[in-house]
C-alpha cells in the first residue's frame, strides 16, 4: 500500500517507497515511545519530577540520534537551514505562549538554588527536549517523505500539511501518556490545550525545516510556566509542588 502510494504519487517522485516506509516506520516507533515513557515512568511509577526527567531526556536524545543516524539525516544541515528565518519566527511566537502562560493563576515556586535548578532543568533543558521531539522531529520526517527536497507551492503544501498531521499525532500520544490530561479528555484542559499550543510553537520549524525558533518558543513557555506558574497542571507535565 504504501509502496504502491510512494511510487504513483508526484510528492512522493524523488523518494523511494523503502525511504517512505522507513521514515513512517520510525514516527510510529517515535510516538510510541513517546507515550510509554510518561506512562510508564511519570504515571505508573510516579516517579520524583527530576528523575523522571533525566529518563525522558535521556529516552528521547537517544532516539532522535538513532533516528539520524539510521536514516542518514545530518543535523548540521538541519541546524543551518534557514536559522535565521527559523529564529525570527520563533521570537513572536515565545511571546505569543509566554503571554498566555501569565494569563494563568500565579502559582508557589522554589526558592534560591532550587528555583535556579528548576529554570534549567524544568525550564531550558526540558523546553529544549520537548521542541526537538514533538516539532523538530514530525517535520523531519515529513521532509523526508518528500525527498528533502520543496521546491513548487505543491510540494510545499504536501510538506505543511504532512508535518503538521505527524505534529498533532505525536503531541497526541506523548500527552495522553500522563494522567492530568487523559483525565480531562481532549479538552483545553486535556490534550486540546497542548495540541494548539504545540502546533502554534511548531511553526517556525513548519516554515524553515529548522526547529531552533521552535526550541526558542518552548523555551520561553516552560520558563515563563517555572517562574509564574510552577505548580501548573497544565503547562508542564507531570505537575510538581513547590516544596
Amino acid at each position: 500500500m504504501t509502496a504502491s502510494i510512494a511510487q504513483r504519487s508526484p510528492f512522493f517522485s524523488a523518494t523511494s517507497h523503502h525511504e517512505v516506509v522507513e521514515q513512517l516506520g520510525w514516527f510510529v516507533f517515535g510516538a510510541a515511545g513517546a507515550f510509554a515513557v510518561p506512562f510508564v515512568f511519570a504515571d505508573r511509577l510516579d516517579l520524583n519530577a527530576n528523575l523522571y526527567y533525566l529518563l525522558y531526556f535521556t529516552a528521547v536524545v537517544l532516539f532522535l540520534a538513532a533516528y539520524l543516524k539510521a536514516t542518514h539525516v545530518e543535523a548540521r544541515a538541519i541546524l543551518t537551514r534557514r536559522w535565521v528565518w527559523s529564529a525570527a519566527i520563533g521570537l513572536p511566537v515565545a511571546a505569543f505562549v509566554v503571554a498566555n502562560v501569565l494569563r494563568e493563576d500565579a502559582t508557589a515556586r522554589p526558592e534560591g538554588l532550587a528555583f535556579a535548578w528548576a529554570l534549567f532543568w524544568r525550564g531550558l533543558v526540558y523546553g529544549a527536549v520537548d521542541a526537538l521531539l514533538l516539532s523538530g522531529f514530525p517535520a523531519v520526517v515529513a521532509w523526508s517523505v518528500l525527498g528533502r527536497q520543496l521546491r513548487g507551492a505543491r510540494r510545499v503544501t504536501a510538506f505543511v500539511v504532512l508535518s503538521l498531521v505527524l505534529t498533532v499525532g505525536i503531541t497526541a500520544t506523548y500527552h495522553w501518556g500522563y494522567g492530568q490530561y487523559r483525565d480531562h479528555g481532549v479538552g483545553s484542559k486535556g490534550i486540546g490545550g497542548p495540541e494548539i499550543g504545540n502546533t502554534v510553537m511548531s511553526l517556525p520549524t513548519v516554515a524553515t525545516v529548522n526547529p531552533l525558533g521552535s526550541v526558542i518558543a518552548h523555551v520561553a513557555m516552560h520558563v515563563g510556566a517555572v517562574s509564574h506558574a510552577y505548580e501548573t497542571d497544565v503547562f508542564l507535565p507531570p505537575q510538581a509542588a513547590a516544596d
